[in-house]
């Protein structure tokens, strides 16, 4: 592994993470302004905003990945 896929790896993770964290908190918010004391709320909520999250996590990591990576062979051409 090259330092060129380690950092990329690296970024795609924090971007994913960061993606996912988004979401979460937007739901939490949601949670607390609307229901701030039902356990039951607060596990609908998670299961809501978290499900999108990780996809939209997993989405924006591999967008970062593929940017910072770059080509394989090197060439710079858009096919």
């Amino acid at each position: 592994m090259n330092g060129r896929r380690l950092g990329a790896t690296a970024l795609g993770l924090l971007a994913g993470a960061a993606g996912f964290g988004v979401l979460l908190l937007v739901g939490y918010l949601l949670y607390l302004r609307l229901w701030g004391d039902s356990p039951l709320a607060l596990a609908i909520i998670i299961f809501v905003f978290g499900l999108p999250g990780l996809y939209a996590g997993w989405i924006l990591g591999m967008l970062v990945f593929s940017a910072v990576r770059g080509a394989d062979d090197g060439g710079s051409e858009a096919a």
